[in-house]
């Protein structure tokens, strides 16, 4: 048997986990070649087939299975001891990992990253723009931003707002809108097909749109509406601060997700990881009239006395 390479391990966990190459390669961060060559050496290594090569993907083995159990363990050992000592660290320098969807990234928290890295200098940043729950416990991020409703209960986190969306459509049909028949012959822009119309207070509102088309990024969705595609189901901190869209009768908004931010208990004495999650809270508390749709009010009455 050749000589074991224990770094190979986290290319077998990782494959083990995506079921395939590329989406192992994606996770990684590495190019899929990396990810087949790592896996083959492995074999080769421990002189046993890992995983059955299938049209669905790469099948764990019963041997894969084994060493799979024991490797995890191995994994949660090493990451506790690395989390151990990141939770004593008292410096403002090096890496904070922060996880998010793009969503968030784009429209809502950027201008707050940057002006923490103006203020910090000697931190970086990685950001990591993904809808994936990342692992907090194995450490591929030290905080999260998610929009969620039931956070992990094995980490700490605090509730920065309530997320309220509401319904938009494209600024120059702001004349047409005052017009209940044309308004009654518009159309809602579906997210998928299982998902074509919404539910919930904003449905009871609006119960006579019918829905054409199917977008499911929040980003192109605004896009689409901006262009006069239809009518968006889009967070306040969206759709209210886009000088092209506008909000349509009755106006309302409602509550549908909460915004939280997470990190992992080891952490809680880690300086840098501390100075970061206080930073964003007191910017998000000057943004909360914004993410739970209250802004909107402001800006009705600025241009009904403008």
């Amino acid at each position: 048997m050749n000589s074991m390479n224990w770094d190979d391990l986290k290319f077998f966990l990782a494959v083990c986990r995506m079921g395939s190459i590329r989406a192992a390669a994606k996770l990684l961060d590495v190019n899929h070649a990396t990810v087949s060559r790592r896996i083959n050496s492995f074999e080769d290594a421990l002189n046993q087939r890992l995983f059955d090569r299938t049209p669905r993907g790469y099948l764990k083995t019963k041997a894969a299975e084994e060493i799979y159990a024991e490797a995890s363990h191995l994994e949660e050992r090493l990451n506790l001891v690395e989390r151990k000592v990141a939770g004593k660290d008292q410096s403002l320098c090096g890496e904070i990992r922060v996880t998010l969807a793009d969503v968030l990234a784009q429209r809502l928290f950027m201008d707050d990253f940057a002006e923490f890295a103006h203020q910090y200098p000697d931190i970086n940043l990685e950001i990591i723009d993904s809808a994936r729950s990342f692992n907090l416990t194995n450490r591929e991020a030290d905080v999260a931003l998610r929009i969620s409703n039931e956070p992990p209960e094995h980490l700490i986190g605090r509730k920065l707002a309530n997320v309220h969306r509401a319904c938009y459509i494209s600024k120059r049909w702001q004349n047409e809108i005052k017009n209940d028949d044309w308004l009654a012959k518009q159309n809602w822009i579906g997210w998928s097909d299982k998902m074509r119309r919404p539910i919930g207070k904003i449905a009871r509102d609006y119960p006579k749109f019918d829905s054409k088309h199917s977008i499911v990024s929040a980003v192109l969705q605004a896009e689409a509406c901006r262009h006069g595609m239809g009518i968006a189901v889009l967070p306040c901190f969206m759709g209210d601060i886009d000088e092209r869209l506008i909000r349509i009768p009755p106006y309302s908004s409602e509550k549908k997700f909460e915004l939280w931010l997470l990190s992992h208990p080891d952490l809680r004495k880690n300086t840098k990881v501390q100075t970061f999650v206080r930073f964003i809270t007191q910017r998000m508390n000057a943004k909360k009239a914004l993410i739970e749709g209250q802004r909107y009010s402001f800006i009705a009455q600025r241009d009904t006395f403008n």
